[in-house]
């Protein structure tokens, strides 16, 4: 049983290599700790990952967004948010690690950078400006957890 339990988890490897292993920490249901927003990304396939955004009040959707992350020709990954009536932004990868994750846009008002962090079961979101001013935190934590 061990071995298979093995060899199961290894196949995504296997099939994808390295290239859509970047982002893998970001997959899951996250959820804020009073469960008014949540945050789901699921893989695509090796070269992108799908992701939707919600914010709740009184049961009612007051927010929310569908976001993207890809791979371009370069091996860059491409951060896109469209809001609900608004204008589909896109963020190119600056750093990626193995937990954290920061995409800027310098040209866009608000926000110029979007960040990631997985520590655990929790992921901390982050918008700001450029260099990180005016921040805007949404931690989260993995759904059902």
């Amino acid at each position: 049983m061990q071995r298979l339990t093995l060899a199961l988890s290894l196949f995504p490897a296997l099939v994808w290599g390295d290239a859509g292993q970047d982002l893998d920490w970001l997959l899951g249901c996250w959820q804020s700790s009073d469960q008014s927003a949540q945050e789901i990304w699921v893989r695509q396939d090796r070269h992108s990952l799908l992701g939707f955004g919600v914010a709740l009040k009184d049961n009612q959707v007051v927010f929310y967004e569908v976001l993207s992350l890809q791979k371009n020709h370069r091996g860059t990954w491409v951060y896109t948010a469209h809001p609900a009536g608004q204008t589909a932004t896109s963020f190119s990868a600056v750093e990626i690690t193995q937990k954290s994750a920061l995409f800027a846009n310098p040209d866009h008002d608000y926000p110029q950078e979007i960040s990631y962090l997985r520590q655990g079961n929790q992921l901390n979101a982050r918008i700001s400006l450029t260099g990180g001013a005016s921040p805007n935190a949404f931690d989260k934590r993995a759904c059902g957890g």
